[in-house]
């Protein structure tokens, strides 16, 4: 039974709890707890332990990213690789690795890091002041960086990550985007901003590309290459597939397990030559319209696969491209053929709109005289793209000299032809003569993969390379390697994730990653008790701090 039991130490009495116990036998009173003097106790007895939180950042994303940095020995290499210049008692690495946390976490400028870094524990991470990293000091850091510095750190990450067993090169996917600046017309210091087609619709700006190959488990990418805005996927195809080789030899990679992964988009006689010379084997699509003999190969001759654990119908062939005979594998996919009718349907509804417009143009009470040449080159720019050409009938009808009235239908059989022969249909040629249609078209599905790390680049919630205010190529290069650094760290987090049986998106994970808190909590415990200072997780649902504690050992 525990009793208090009173106590004097020099001019001070104490006061415990103490408990009669046998130790060897004996009988002996045993101190359970130190209650302090009589004064300490009344004060706790009152007041109670006394605790206060001073602070709460958000840290479980930009903690995981830093650890993962250091894991992969990326932090080193960028410290050892960027140069040694220091500016607010950082090297240049250090910027462009806080930097590449921050636009993985939430995009924003330069002028707005210090900000969003007041919001996180990655200051205490990094050993930094905010208020030191404004967009001066990121101007000066990245003005020292080179195209070979960069080219350097991604050679060495890329072997580390092998090393690792984060990198297969057995199946390589690759793809280019574009994103629009807002470098100004007249600014004739920059040569890869260009115009060219946006695909973003921002057809109004100068745009610089980016293509990308990268692999197939988890998306990790393998290479990169910032390009004019202007240039074509087709001329960039060779010129990048080369430097892909030449890393790779480097690396002591065998080039014979690898196999690169494409679009039509740089389908060209010389490029499939170039591939053929090189002995490069590789998984590309062909542009249906330009095999009609294919598509009207009745559906009898096709047979059943399971692909991904779906069936498909598909027919195997082998036929002479360009010149050289090349297997040609054909699949249906219903999936396919919904989407291509549901967009036939919007692009329709719009070139309708457009002719009626016209149309109204045309019968204005106050018309002015037409050519015909004018009308028919407006009525061709209408109908351009989305088999407009093809699907739609146009009757132009002079109505009294220089004006006219036009009318439209739909060609019932080239209908019929696209949305039964075409649709739904897709058509793969491979150098991988060897393998079945299986392995073929579940190749080619993993090129879904690479759209969706630039989907990812586009998302201007996290890892977005917009906005993009540079006004000169070296930073807009330092600035989308930075990116890239991001989803790189990103990645590697989701992979883990993922093999820990969480199904999140990369988005997902990093939203929940960002809700885990840390608090600097200072705590009173004695009467004349100095404050303690402690730094502690908040409290989470168990299921979230399941998950950081899983991607944090």
């Amino acid at each position: 039974m525990a009793t208090l039991r009173k106590t004097k130490v020099g001019k001070y009495t104490y006061w415990q709890i103490v408990e009669s116990k046998r130790v060897d036998g004996k009988p002996r009173p045993v101190v359970l707890m130190h209650l302090g003097t009589a004064d300490q106790l009344l004060y706790k007895l009152r007041e109670g332990p006394v605790k206060k939180t001073v602070r709460s950042a958000s840290h479980g994303a930009v903690w995981l990213l830093f650890k993962t940095a250091e894991e992969l020995g990326l932090k080193d290499t960028f410290y050892r690789l960027f140069g040694t210049q220091v500016r607010d008692d950082l090297l240049v690495g250090q910027s462009l690795l806080f930097a590449a946390i921050h636009r993985a976490v939430r995009p924003g400028s330069k002028k707005s890091f210090s900000w969003w870094a007041k919001q996180t524990t990655l200051p205490e991470i990094g050993r930094f002041n905010p208020e030191d990293l404004t967009s001066q000091h990121f101007w000066d850091q990245m003005d020292t960086v080179t195209d070979e510095q960069i080219e350097a750190v991604e050679k060495e990450i890329t072997a580390k990550m092998i090393d690792r067993g984060l990198i297969s090169t057995r199946l390589l996917f690759y793809d280019l985007t574009n994103f629009f600046t807002y470098i100004d017309t007249e600014n004739g210091r920059s040569k890869l901003a260009q115009r060219g087609r946006n695909k973003q619709k921002r057809h109004d700006l100068r745009q610089f590309g980016l293509a990308q190959v990268v692999t197939k488990e988890f998306l990790i990418p393998v290479l990169s290459e910032v390009y004019e805005g202007n240039k074509t996927d087709k001329t960039l195809f060779i010129p990048f597939i080369t430097r892909l080789r030449h890393k790779l030899s480097e690396l002591n990679l065998n080039l014979e397990e690898l196999t690169v992964v494409f679009d039509q988009g740089s389908n060209t006689k010389n490029n499939f030559a170039e591939l053929d010379k090189h002995q490069l084997p590789y998984v590309a699509s062909l542009t249906p319209s330009y095999h009609e003999d294919l598509l009207n190969i009745d559906f009898s001759h096709y047979r059943p696969v399971i692909v991904g654990g779906n069936q498909l119908l598909c027919y195997r062939t082998k036929k002479q491209i360009w010149g050289k005979e090349k297997t040609v594998v054909i699949y249906l996919s219903e999936r396919l053929r919904r989407g291509q009718l549901n967009g036939l349907k919007k692009a329709l509804k719009k070139k309708n709109e457009q002719l009626q417009e016209l149309k109204q143009k045309l019968n204005a009470p106050r018309a002015r005289k037409k050519k015909r040449e004018d009308i028919e080159a407006k009525i061709k720019a209408i109908l351009k793209g989305e088999r407009g050409e093809l699907l739609i009938r146009v009757f132009i009808d002079e109505i009294s000299e220089g004006h006219f009235d036009i009318n439209w239908e739909i060609d019932p059989e080239n209908y019929r032809f696209v949305t039964e022969n075409i649709f739904g249909k897709k058509l793969l040629v491979t150098g991988r003569n060897n393998w079945p249609e299986e392995e073929i078209i579940k190749a080619y599905f993993g090129q879904r993969n690479i759209e969706r790390v630039f989907k990812n680049f586009k998302n201007p919630d996290h890892h977005a390379v917009h906005p993009q205010f540079h006004w000169t190529d070296q930073k807009v290069k330092v600035q989308t390697f930075v990116c890239l650094t991001g989803l790189l760290l990103t990645q590697v987090i989701w992979k883990k994730a993922r093999e820990a049986g969480y199904n999140y998106s990369i988005e997902t994970l990093l939203d929940k990653l960002t809700e885990v808190r840390q608090a600097e909590v200072v705590s009173l415990t004695g009467f004349k008790g100095k404050p303690s200072k402690e730094v502690q997780l908040e409290e989470m649902e168990p299921e979230l701090l399941k998950l950081y504690q899983v991607l944090d050992k």
